[in-house]
């Protein structure tokens, strides 16, 4: 796909500018536009994206010409939309968001998550603990991650070297069952966007396109994909068994198959993830102590129990947890930080 010249209709949302990112960081030519970036608004994504070469035009179909080989819209936009018009009186190819990503995954050694709780979190750990190790993967997902950011990046995107690519498999809008990734990883279940047995069936399929499959023991729901699978979990019987585990405020403690973690986050919704993340990558063959020296030092994503400061006494953090879950696991996290809780 890089010698190819790329339109994304929508390209300020999370999705779309990662996949824009990850293209031009392959020294592929990529335009876009997008309503709020004809307001005026997103500002530090226009000057983001605009870094990478990234050619920003009007919504106005202006950004699409004869030279563009395809165009990738999101399901936000409208069908009316005048770039879309435009397309179609070039007779161009448009294509839906997650049909591009299945592509990047089909061509790539790649590792997808998926769940209703975590995935954002999980497939940071997962690419970092892969760089710490020496293994150059990519990433496209849909939290920014600190560490890419301090580099002068978005931060949900990065190109490596090698053909390993992590992504984060959404499940709201259906698309995990577009994807065929090398490994697949199935996280837990509640309902969220969708009902708990619509996300089963989708589970279903996920696994089916999985050429290997790593899932939570713990997940009573999950029975039906433990064959054939590397488990993980706390309780007897998974392959991968976490144990030990302590928290404080600031820091998770516990050891995952023998091997002592320590982690500078908060909470045992996190444990959790770390376990998943050393899980995944045991599988892609790393051992489990390159793991937990990755981990150390694991920077976090944008608003996931993110400590914006303290003032008067009271330290105040930010979370997107936004299904019952997840909130939660917030909420348990911030208990075990302070005797007062103040939840808005």
């Amino acid at each position: 796909m890089p010698q190819e010249k790329l339109h994304f209709i929508g390209i300020g949302g999370v999705g779309m500018s990662a996949l824009a990112q990850f293209h031009a960081m392959g020294g592929g030519a990529v335009t876009g536009s997008d309503r709020l970036l004809d307001r005026g608004e997103i500002v530090d994504v226009r000057a983001k994206l605009e870094k990478l070469g990234i050619r920003l035009f009007a919504q106005d179909g202006s950004g699409v010409d004869a030279g563009t080989t395809r165009v990738v819209v999101s399901t936000a936009i409208e069908d009316d939309n005048a770039d879309i018009a435009k397309a179609r009186s070039l007779g161009l190819p448009i294509v839906h968001r997650s049909d591009h990503l299945a592509e990047l995954v089909a061509s790539h050694q790649t590792l997808a998550v998926t769940g209703t709780s975590g995935k954002s979190t999980v497939t940071a750990m997962v690419f970092e603990i892969l760089a710490a190790s020496g293994r150059s993967p990519s990433i496209i997902t849909g939290g920014a991650l600190r560490r890419l950011e301090d580099l002068g990046m978005l931060g949900n995107a990065a190109r490596g070297e090698s053909d390993l690519l992590v992504i984060e498999a959404d499940e709201s809008d259906g698309s995990v069952v577009r994807y065929k990734p090398e490994i697949g990883a199935l996280l837990n279940v509640g309902k969220d966007h969708k009902e708990v047995p619509v996300l089963l069936e989708m589970f279903r399929v996920f696994r089916s396109l999985s050429k290997r499959f790593v899932v939570n023991g713990d997940v009573p729901a999950f029975a039906e994909f433990r064959q054939g699978a590397r488990t993980f979990g706390f309780g007897a019987g998974c392959a991968l068994r976490a144990s030990g585990l302590e928290t404080t405020p600031g820091l998770v403690r516990l050891d995952i198959g023998g091997v002592p973690f320590e982690l500078p986050l908060d909470g045992r919704h996190n444990a959790e993830n770390a376990l998943a993340a050393a899980a995944i990558c045991l599988e892609a063959g790393v051992p489990l102590e390159e793991s937990a020296s990755a981990l150390k030092g694991y920077r976090g994503i944008v608003r996931r129990f993110e400590r914006l400061g303290t003032a008067g006494g009271v330290m105040v953090v930010d979370d997107f947890a936004h299904n019952p879950d997840k909130v939660r696991a917030v909420m348990a996290a911030a208990a075990g930080c302070a005797a007062r809780v103040l939840a808005v």
